[in-house]
């Protein structure tokens, strides 16, 4: 039935709403290998990463799907720079010696098959060495990584990056599902668009039963008693009655029971049940955290990951090609290995999959193992911000005018100057 945990945040959320409340690859390089050595990352004012040339006409309609890797994944364990004489003097004990081959530079961790199968059909590539570009903002906390990652900022804003998306969104901001957490609460990236939604399981709403009829009664009565604060309370009882009257399509594939899984059978049930999300956010707890017994924890969390993309893109079939997903994470781990783990770092990846992605390759700019080329002498510098990867994907999967790039992502690195042409 529809739970406690999500008619309270809705009536908060619509009460405030009523207040007002707002809360490609560089030059010189190619896919997949590395660049020259001493390569440094490309600040604002400088030449560019990319250009917005090729096709630059926004897929105005379709989903943008956000994983959040929470507690920092150690992506260089995953997408593995095997040809990087670096790699294996940084990780004498952590390196992963028989990884799965994707171009001759970079392998996927062996525990990725699903994801290998995936990239070799052209469905799903890599951003490699992403992060926060400025130096002046770096940070090792969880949480305020996590801060940075989510608000799109290091100061100056008060909401959320998918939150300022979602409030310049005028055709769509007014729509029910426009924005969903398909985990347990609506995460930072979200706030200050109060009409977001997070739905852990479609199934905790008893469609049809005495139970869930009365629970919608009692959204519309306090509706109506709210006045013109319930009116998003007031929607999102009509909509589940709707739900009620027309349950949401049952997956045809088996997913993961991990977060993840559960988190992208929620997304494709709401698109393949018409709801037309916007945008959806899943939150990605694999164990990442991974200061000791590294490599045994990604043997055991690895394959239900890969297996939960797996799952949804097999699920989707063609409603695929309106759909974009990209993962994200605080910040990567160190380049140099500890005792039986990894530490807090910079650097890491991202995963791009869709159908409007041009898939197969890893895009971005390598920057080196060496011990001269790593950042403070121990971590993976990143060459790509974060924020540029995501502009590029808002401009081209959901249309958002480049003009309004600076507004989502202050800085300059969301420009198209920084893209990497992943996404037609």
């Amino acid at each position: 039935m529809l739970t406690r945990r999500l008619l309270l945040p809705l009536l908060a959320a619509s009460a405030a709403t009523a207040c007002g409340q707002q809360t490609a690859r560089s030059p010189g390089t190619v896919s997949g290998l590395p660049a020259a050595a001493g390569s440094t990352p490309v600040p604002p004012a400088t030449g560019p990463a990319g250009s917005s040339g090729g096709s630059n006409t926004p897929q105005v309609e379709g989903t943008l799907v956000v994983v959040f890797q929470r507690f920092a994944a150690d992506w260089m364990n995953l997408l593995v720079p095997m040809a990087d004489p670096g790699y294996a003097v940084a990780r004498p004990n952590l390196q992963i010696t028989n990884p799965l081959p994707l171009d001759g530079f970079f392998g996927l961790h062996p525990a990725l098959g699903d994801l290998k199968a995936l990239y070799d059909a052209g469905s799903l590539g890599f951003v490699a060495a992403t992060g926060w570009v400025p130096t002046d903002s770096r940070d090792r906390s969880h949480f305020f990584a996590q801060s940075i990652a989510e608000s799109g900022a290091r100061s100056g804003v008060s909401s959320g990056w998918l939150g300022r998306v979602m409030q310049r969104d005028a055709a769509h901001q007014d729509e029910i599902w426009a924005a969903l957490a398909a985990e347990s609460s609506v995460p930072n990236s979200l706030q200050g668009f109060a009409n977001a939604i997070a739905v852990r399981d479609f199934a905790d709403y008893d469609h049809g039963s005495v139970m869930a009829d009365a629970a919608t009664g009692l959204q519309q009565a306090l509706a109506e008693i709210a006045g013109a604060p319930g009116a998003a309370v007031s929607r999102l009882a009509r909509s589940m009655g709707a739900l009620a009257a027309e349950p949401l399509p049952v997956p045809t594939v088996s997913y993961p029971t991990n977060a993840l899984g559960q988190g992208l059978k929620v997304a494709a049930q709401a698109i393949k049940g018409g709801l037309a999300p916007r945008v959806i956010t899943i939150t990605s707890d694999d164990d990442w955290d991974t200061h000791v017994s590294q490599l045994s924890r990604h043997n055991a969390a690895l394959p239900a990951f890969a297996g939960a993309f797996k799952a949804f893109n097999d699920d989707m079939g063609t409603r695929m090609e309106k759909v974009t997903v990209v993962t994200m994470t605080e910040f990567g781990r160190k380049a140099v290995e500890n005792l039986g783990g990894t530490d807090h770092g910079t650097a890491s990846s991202m995963l791009v999959m869709g159908g409007q992605v041009m898939g197969g390759k890893v895009y971005g700019e390598w920057p080196g193992m060496a011990a001269s080329q790593l950042y403070q002498g121990e971590d993976l510098e990143p060459t790509t911000d974060f924020r540029s990867v995501l502009g590029e994907i808002l401009v081209k999967r959901l249309g958002v005018a480049e003009s309004e790039l600076e507004a989502v992502f202050p800085g300059g690195y969301a420009a198209p100057r920084h893209w990497r042409q992943f996404h037609r």
